[in-house]
C-alpha cells in the first residue's frame, strides 16, 4: 500500500510556557518497584528474587551509565543485541514503514513462527498532521511514538519533518541521522523512502 505525503517549507515558532508540576505520592508495583525516598531525591529500587551480589552489580551498571552520560536508548538497543546473542530463540520483531511488524522465531507449539501484527493508525495520523502542516502536533505525536515504540524508526522521519517545519534544522538533521544509522530494507519503500529522500534533499 502506498501513502501520499505532502511537504512544505512553511516556518513558524511556538510560544513557550512553564508550569509548576504537581507532586503526588508515588506508588509503584511489580517485580522491581522504584520509589523516591528521603529529602535528597534518593531512589530505592526493590526487586524480588534479586540477591545482594546481583543488586550490587546492577547498581554498578546504572552508575556507569550515569557517570558516562550514555544514551539510555542506545544502551537498551545494545542490551537487546546481547540478549538475542545469548538466547537466539527469542522472537525477533521487524517493523515496517507503516507501523506494522513481523515477528519471527520459535513459539510454544511450532518450531518457527512468522506472524504479522500491528496497525498503521499512528502512521496515518502523523501523515495527516504533516499534510495539514500542524508541526507542533506532529512533533508531539512522533516523540510519543519514539518513546512508546523506539524500535519503529518511521517516527524519526516524522519528527525530522516536524522540526524542519518549525525551522529547527539542527534537530531535524539529528532525527534523520538517527534514522539513517538504524534503517533497513523494510524502510526503503513507500512513505518512508519519500520522507527520507525529501529530508536528505532539503537539509543539505
Amino acid at each position: 500500500m502506498k501513502y501520499a505525503l505532502m511537504f512544505s517549507l512553511l516556518v513558524f515558532t511556538l510560544p513557550c510556557s512553564a508550569q509548576t508540576p504537581q507532586t503526588e505520592k508515588a506508588q509503584t508495583s511489580g517485580p522491581c518497584s522504584p520509589a523516591i525516598t528521603g529529602g535528597n531525591n534518593q531512589i530505592r529500587i526493590t526487586c524480588q528474587g534479586l540477591t545482594k551480589e546481583q543488586g550490587a552489580k546492577m547498581v554498578n551498571i546504572l552508575n556507569t551509565i550515569l557517570a558516562n552520560q550514555l544514551d539510555p536508548k542506545v544502551v537498551m538497543s545494545k542490551l537487546d543485541e546481547i540478549l538475542h546473542a545469548v538466547n537466539p530463540n527469542l522472537l525477533v520483531k521487524t517493523y515496517f514503514c507503516d507501523g506494522t511488524y513481523r515477528q519471527t522465531g520459535p513459539a510454544a507449539n511450532v518450531g518457527f513462527l512468522v506472524n504479522v501484527a500491528g496497525d498503521d493508525k499512528a502512521f496515518q495520523e502523523m501523515v495527516a498532521l504533516n499534510n495539514t502542516q500542524k508541526w507542533d502536533d506532529l512533533l508531539k505525536d512522533c516523540l510519543v511514538q519514539i518513546e512508546s515504540a523506539p524500535e519503529w524508526l518511521t517516527s524519526r522521519l516524522f519528527c525530522g519533518l516536524a522540526y524542519q517545519g518549525l525551522g529547527n534544522k539542527v534537530k531535524a538533521k539529528e532525527m534523520l541521522t538517527e534514522f539513517d544509522s538504524r534503517t533497513g530494507p523494510s524502510y526503503s519503500v513507500d512513505g518512508c523512502k519519500q520522507m527520507s529522500d525529501h529530508l536528505h534533499a532539503t537539509l543539505q
